[in-house]
């Protein structure tokens, strides 16, 4: 069972994910789309025991309603995981942050009735990364 690295954007809090995923949402609602910056949040929902934290000392919580805390890095705001109080054994993990995240069995929407009316069009959008690349 292959193993998976996720680390913040300037490495401060480091992990190890143990295999396997089975389960990602794709969270809508609007607290997901404030904590994250995006459209939606990718949530890799795991046991606790799955992370092995190789450094966690720039981990700070915020309890964003009551029972439910986000976690972010506090040197680069990289959100890191959620937890609900009231499962103490599980976290979402942030799926931006896991290297090669691979596909989970079970990958289903949440809040989608939340989504941003045009997020149905994403997959028509140009790819621009060609033109992207010669810019850069």
């Amino acid at each position: 069972m292959p193993d998976w690295q996720g680390q913040c954007l300037c490495g401060a809090v480091r992990y190890i994910l143990l295999g396997p995923l089975s389960e990602v949402a794709l969270c809508h609602c609007s607290h997901c789309r404030k904590s994250n910056g995006g459209a939606f949040n990718v949530g890799v929902i795991v046991k606790t025991e799955q992370v092995q934290f190789e450094s966690m000392n720039g981990i700070r919580e915020y309890e964003s309603s009551p029972g439910k805390f986000r976690a972010f890095c506090s040197t680069c705001g990289s959100p890191v995981y959620s937890r609900k109080a009231s499962s103490p054994s599980d976290l979402r993990l942030r799926g931006g942050l896991i290297e090669n995240l691979p596909q989970a069995k079970n990958l289903h929407h949440i809040h989608f009735d939340d989504r941003w009316p045009w997020i149905d069009t994403i997959a028509d959008a140009p790819d621009d990364s060609a033109v992207n690349s010669a810019q850069s």
